[in-house]
C-alpha cells in the first residue's frame, strides 16, 4: 500500500480540476488558549462535508469506460457513502451503497439525494462488508473500498499536498483515524516531502483498535465499538494499513466521547465550525496532550484536520449537553435541606448572588438521607466554568455543608 510521490501528484492534479482546495484557517481564540499557532484544515467545507470525497473521486476517475458501465459498490456508515455517491454522479455512473442499519439518518438521506441506491444491512460496518461481498458474487461491480485501496489513499493524501502549499513550515498535524486511509495518505506525503511536521493521530476510546495496535506494536482486537463518532467506528484493524501507519504516525492516543463532545462545542464557539466526532477529535487530542505537557506545543504551528462535519442534528443537542457538562458549564448539585418556609429562598439567593443560572429544580422528600422533616433538592445549574463552579460550591457549603456535585 506504499505509494510514491508521483501517484500523489497525479491525484492532486486530477482532483485540482474537480475540487477546490479546502481552506486553512488560523484561529486566534484557540491559538491564545494553547500558546501556539493553530490552523484548521476545513475538510468539512467540501461539497459532501467530508474529506472522503477525495479518495472516492480519484478512484472513480481512474476507472476505464468499460468499468464505469458496471457501476460502483461501497460500504460505509455515511461519509464514504456520500463521497462515492457524489463522484459517481459526477462521472455519470450508477452507485450502490451498503450502510449499517444504525447509520445516521442525515447521512442516509444525503447519500440517496446524490443519486445512489442505499441498502441498509447489519448492525456494523463488518456485517455490511460481508453482505457487499455476497453482492459482488451475483453482480459485477467496481468496489470502492473506504481505505484499503491505493487510489483512495492517493486521493486522501492530497490534503497533505495542499497543506505543503498552504503552510510548508508546520510543526504538527493532528488527525483522527478510522480505517487509516486519511492518515496513511497524509503521512506518506509528509514523510516523503521531508517536512519537519509530526503526525499525531487518535481514535475514540470506545473503538480504539488501531491506536491500541500502534501503541502495542502488534494488531489488537476489540469486541465492541462504542462511540458516537460513527466516522471512525472501525473495529477490525487491516494488516496493511497497520503496517504503513506504523511508519508515518509519530504519536497516537485515544480520546473518550465526553472529550469529543467538549471539542465539538469548542469548535462551534471558538471557530464557528460544525464538526462531527471524527472532525473534532484532533482538538480533543491536542487539549488532552496539552494538559499533560503545556510546553510541548509552545509557539509551534499546529494543523488540526477537521475531517468532517456531517453530524446528526438529532444527536447534536445531546452532544452539546455533554460538552457543557465536560467543561463544568452545566452541573447538577444535590443539597439536603430542612423542609420549612424560607430555606429554599435562602438557597436560591446564594445561587443568584454567585451568578449561576437555575435550569431545573427537583424536590425529593422520599430520600433516605434527609429524615422525616427534610428534603433533598436537586439543582441543574448553568455556570461559567470550573472556577465559577468551585466558588459556587464553596458558598453553598457555608450554610449547606452536605451540598455535593452529582455531575
Amino acid at each position: 500500500m506504499k505509494l510514491d510521490m508521483a501517484q500523489f501528484k497525479k491525484a492532486h492534479k486530477v482532483l485540482g480540476e474537480i475540487i477546490e482546495p479546502t481552506p486553512l484557517i488560523y484561529n486566534e481564540w484557540l491559538s491564545n488558549q494553547y500558546g501556539c499557532k493553530i490552523y484548521l484544515k476545513l475538510e468539512n467545507m467540501l461539497p459532501i462535508g467530508s474529506f472522503k470525497m477525495r479518495g472516492a473521486t480519484f478512484k472513480i476517475s481512474q476507472l476505464t469506460a468499460k468499468e464505469k458501465k458496471h457501476g460502483v459498490l461501497a460500504v460505509s456508515a455515511g461519509n464514504h457513502a456520500q463521497g462515492v455517491a457524489w463522484a459517481a454522479r459526477r462521472f455519470g455512473i450508477e452507485a450502490t451503497i451498503v450502510m449499517p442499519e444504525g447509520s445516521p439518518l442525515t447521512k442516509i438521506r444525503n447519500t440517496e439525494a446524490l443519486g445512489a441506491k442505499v441498502i441498509l444491512h447489519g448492525t456494523s460496518i463488518e456485517e455490511a462488508f460481508i453482505y457487499a461481498q455476497e453482492m459482488m458474487k451475483k453482480k459485477k461491480m467496481n468496489f470502492v473500498h473506504p481505505f484499503h485501496d491505493p487510489l483512495v489513499i492517493a486521493g486522501q493524501g492530497t490534503i497533505a499536498m495542499e497543506l505543503l502549499e498552504q503552510i510548508p513550515d508546520m510543526d504538527y498535524i493532528f488527525s483522527s483515524i478510522g480505517g487509516g486511509g486519511l492518515v496513511t495518505g497524509v503521512g506518506q506525503v509528509i514523510k516523503a516531502s521531508h517536512s519537519k511536521a509530526k503526525i499525531i493521530a487518535g481514535q475514540a476510546s470506545g473503538c480504539s483498535s488501531m491506536v491500541d495496535s500502534l501503541n502495542k506494536g502488534k494488531i489488537m482486537t476489540i469486541d465492541k465499538a462504542d462511540t458516537f463518532a460513527d466516522g471512525i467506528r472501525v473495529k477490525n484493524v487491516n494488516a496493511d494499513m497497520f503496517k504503513f501507519l506504523k511508519k508515518v504516525v509519530d504519536v497516537s492516543h485515544s480520546v473518550d466521547d465526553e472529550k469529543l463532545a467538549w471539542a465539538i462545542l469548542q469548535l462551534m464557539e471558538k471557530a464557528r465550525v460544525i464538526a462531527e466526532g471524527a472532525g473534532a477529535l484532533p482538538l480533543a487530542l491536542l487539549d488532552q496532550m496539552f494538559q499533560k505537557d503545556p510546553k510541548k506545543f509552545k509557539d509551534k504551528k499546529v494543523v488540526l484536520i477537521i475531517c468532517g462535519g456531517n453530524i446528526d442534528v438529532n444527536l447534536l443537542e445531546r452532544i452539546i449537553d455533554r460538552g457543557l457538562i465536560e467543561s463544568n458549564r452545566k452541573v447538577r448539585i444535590s443539597i439536603p435541606i430542612a423542609d420549612r418556609p424560607g430555606i429554599l429562598h435562602h438557597l436560591t439567593q446564594i445561587i443568584k448572588d454567585v451568578g449561576a443560572n437555575i435550569l431545573q429544580v427537583v424536590h425529593d422528600r422520599d430520600s433516605s438521607n434527609t429524615g422525616i422533616t427534610g428534603t433533598n433538592v436537586y439543582f441543574t445549574l448553568e455556570t461559567k466554568g470550573e472556577e465559577h463552579l468551585t466558588k459556587l460550591l464553596k458558598e453553598l457549603k457555608k450554610d449547606f455543608p452536605q451540598s455535593k456535585e452529582i455531575f
